[in-house]
């Protein structure tokens, strides 16, 4: 198994679509970074990051619906 410096995924915090994704593998982030925007019941949901990092991993794409708790992000 791969282990970064933090190893932190980043969740779906509800159920809806991917309507955006802001940072691609390689990209630094900092704590508050909006990373995904979800679109659920006609409202758009800002996905931050809670901690700085750099993405790993992107383990969705725009359009693609996810449920609660499915990993996002992975710094």
């Amino acid at each position: 198994p791969e282990t970064g410096s933090s190893g932190e995924t980043i969740a779906a915090p509800l159920a809806g679509n991917i309507f955006k994704v802001n940072v691609k593998p390689g990209d630094s982030v900092a704590e508050g970074d909006v990373v995904i925007i979800l679109e659920a019941m006609k409202m758009e949901t800002e996905v931050r990051a809670a901690s700085a990092g750099v993405v790993s991993g992107v383990k969705v794409s725009e359009g693609d619906s996810v449920a609660v708790g499915d990993a996002l992000i992975v710094l």
